[in-house]
C-alpha cells in the first residue's frame, strides 16, 4: 500500500486538474518579476484584493527600472488599495534602485528588503517551475493534518519535509494545487466531507470519521 504522502501527491495533481484557482500572476510565460511583484504583494493581503490591483501595477510598472524611475510616491499611489502602501513602495523602489535585474537564487532573493523564504521560494518555483516548497500558513496547515505527529514543529524541519513532498515532475502545477488546496478545502474549518485526502489523512482519522 502507498504511504499518505505518496497517495496525496498524486491525488492532488488529479484534483489539480479541475480546481486550480485563476489569478492573473498565474498566466503561463510570466517573468520572474512579474511573478515576485505577484507575491510580494500576497503577502498579509488576499489575493482577491490583489488582482485587482496587479494589471494596472504591471501596465504602470513593467520592469525594475520602471519602478525606480517612477519613485516611491508615485509607487505608493498605485497600491494604495492593497494597504501597507508606503512601506511596500518603499521596499520595491530600493531593490529597483540596487539591481537592474532580480536576483534568480533563494538565497539573493531572500537577502532583498521584506522579502522572506516563503516570497523567495514562490517566485522562483511559479516563475521557473523550479523544484522548491513553499510552506505559508496553509500549507503548513494542510500538512500538520495530514501527517499528524509526523509534521515536524521547527521551521528548519518543515521546509525540509516540504522540499522532499515536491514532485520533481511538476513542483509549479503541485505548489499551486497545495495553496489552492489549503484556501478551499482543507480551510481552518475543514472541508473534510469533500476532501479526497479524508481516507488517508491523520486529522480525519483522529477526529473519529473513520
Amino acid at each position: 500500500m502507498s504511504s499518505p504522502t505518496t497517495r496525496f501527491r498524486s491525488d492532488l495533481l488529479g484534483w489539480s486538474n479541475d480546481n486550480l484557482r485563476d489569478f492573473p500572476w498565474r498566466e503561463s510565460k510570466r517573468s520572474l518579476y512579474e511573478v515576485f511583484v505577484a507575491e510580494f504583494f500576497l503577502t498579509q493581503t488576499p489575493a482577491e484584493n490583489v488582482a485587482a490591483v496587479y494589471p494596472q501595477f504591471l501596465d504602470r510598472f513593467p520592469t525594475l527600472e520602471s519602478l525606480r524611475e517612477a519613485g516611491e510616491e508615485t509607487v505608493a499611489r498605485v497600491i494604495e488599495p492593497l494597504g501597507f502602501q508606503n512601506m511596500r513602495a518603499a521596499a520595491l523602489t530600493n531593490i529597483a534602485t540596487e539591481h537592474r535585474t532580480l536576483p534568480d537564487t533563494v538565497d539573493e532573493l531572500e537577502s532583498l528588503e521584506r522579502v522572506g523564504p516563503y516570497v523567495a521560494h514562490a517566485t522562483l518555483c511559479f516563475a521557473q517551475d523550479r523544484r522548491l516548497p513553499v510552506v505559508d500558513r496553509n500549507v503548513k496547515r494542510v500538512y500538520r493534518r495530514l501527517l499528524g505527529t509526523d509534521w515536524p514543529e521547527s521551521s528548519s524541519d518543515q521546509w525540509r519535509v516540504a522540499a522532499n513532498l515536491v514532485p520533481p515532475e511538476a513542483p509549479r502545477r503541485y505548489n499551486l494545487a497545495l495553496l489552492d488546496f489549503g484556501a478551499e478545502i482543507c480551510r481552518p474549518e475543514p472541508r473534510c466531507s469533500v476532501c479526497f485526502a479524508s481516507p488517508y489523512c491523520s486529522y480525519y482519522s483522529q477526529s473519529g470519521n473513520e
